[in-house]
């Protein structure tokens, strides 16, 4: 088998309404796709990959990524003929550890790559793309330590039935009508945790907070996400005001470098802080798990560098006993969605909320003729996908593809 190509392409995908945190504001998102070829036996077989490059997150832009996918990563794979899958991939672990990308984030370049490569690979074995994980597991070079952990954590012997996972929703800076219509449709929709975007104005946050449990109800798990607009202070000051309100977790309420003001404020708060733009890179993880600077890691695919990156985050949380969350970068296509809800199928138990997913009401136009939004219910219960639906099991719309294209600058 050899690789032929890897072709990367820079989309612009447009907002039905504008969605806002303290870090950014858009009603666009601009991503990056990749299409791999292997040539396999006497046919060619292709896999799709995505990511979505946030500089305020891993100084990554669609631009930077592109060049590190073109001029470093196609380079090091394009070409290259191997005698199985398994090799392959052993191939794309020693990349990653060759760019040093365990602690320097590079996460959406490499996560592009990486996804197509997954899944074209998973199309050559046979398999859908849930069981990549186990198989990855077999072979991966774990960090020291991760490396003690037992392979039970992949282990997908657990009945179908058990196999449960729940989406959470995510509630965007708005005006008061526009959260309340938000809160009451997911309400409606069935999300049981719903985080709700927070700023630097306490009296304003305390009143979307009371929004919110007025019209979800007590049983709803509530939390909240200030994206680095606080300092120590105003982070213990807020959360006075917010513990009657029942609100469960705080996520990344510091700037992302203030990797020992977590560590602080952890120690003073009875709540779970979850880091999310502090965790980019493995080197992060296990300083944040040294600190213990956090209760709960939120991993998203395209921050942290792909599927191997998080299944080696996870790990890392289950060691220290975090809490994992599954996260998404406002803005994902089909493609990450699929291949979010394919992780979660893997080992759903680790995940304590599933997040993204909300293609269909986000997007005005999807890049896959699938549909990947979150069910009504916002509950999914893994079962086998039929055996013709290999890899990601997504098709670009390529009508779709050429326009966003054009859309691009």
């Amino acid at each position: 088998m050899q690789i032929k190509s890897i072709v990367s392409r820079p989309v612009r995908l447009p907002f039905r309404f504008s969605f806002g945190h303290s870090l950014a504001s858009r009603n666009f998102s601009r991503n990056i796709v990749v299409e791999v070829a292997i040539a396999a036996g006497e046919g060619m077989v292709t896999g799709l990959g995505e990511s979505v490059p946030r500089e305020y997150v891993t100084g990554e832009t669609v631009e930077s990524a592109l060049a590190v996918i073109n001029e470093v990563l196609a380079p090091s794979l394009l070409g290259r003929s191997f005698a199985a899958v398994d090799q392959l991939l052993e191939a794309l672990e020693a990349l990653f550890y060759q760019e040093r990308l365990d602690e320097r984030p590079l996460g959406a370049a490499f996560c592009a790559v990486e996804l197509a490569l997954l899944d074209a690979c998973a199309r050559i074995l046979g398999l859908p793309f849930y069981l990549m994980p186990a198989y990855l597991a077999r072979f991966s070079r774990l960090s020291a330590a991760a490396s003690a952990l037992d392979r039970t954590l992949w282990n997908l012997e657990l009945p179908w039935s058990e196999r449960v996972f729940r989406y959470g929703g995510v509630v965007p800076f708005g005006k008061r009508r526009v959260l309340e219509t938000l809160l009451r449709a997911y309400k409606a929709y069935g999300f049981q945790t719903v985080k709700l975007k927070v700023g630097d104005d306490i009296d304003e946050d305390l009143v979307k907070i009371k929004l919110a449990r007025s019209i979800l109800g007590p049983a709803v798990k509530l939390r909240i996400d200030a994206n680095c607009a606080w300092n120590f202070d105003l982070a213990c000051r807020a959360m006075e005001r917010f513990r009657p309100l029942g609100v469960v977790s705080l996520e990344q309420p510091l700037p992302r470098l203030d990797t020992e003001g977590l560590a602080r404020l952890q120690a003073c708060l009875p709540e779970a802080i979850v880091v999310d733009e502090s965790l980019t890179t493995l080197k992060e993880a296990q300083r944040l798990i040294e600190l213990k600077a956090c209760r709960a890691f939120n991993i998203r695919i395209s921050k942290v560098g792909g599927i191997v990156a998080a299944m080696k985050l996870v790990e890392l949380a289950r060691q220290a006993s975090l809490e994992c969350h599954l996260g998404a970068q406002v803005g994902e296509s089909g493609i990450l969605a699929s291949a979010q809800k394919h992780l979660a199928h893997a080992v759903p138990d680790l995940f304590a909320n599933v997040e993204g997913a909300m293609n269909l009401f986000l997007l005005k136009r999807d890049l896959t003729r699938e549909c990947l939004t979150v069910p009504f219910g916002a509950v999914v219960s893994a079962r086998p996908p039929e055996r013709e639906n290999l890899g990601l099991a997504v098709n670009l719309k390529r009508e779709s593809l050429l326009k966003l294209m054009e859309a691009c600058p």
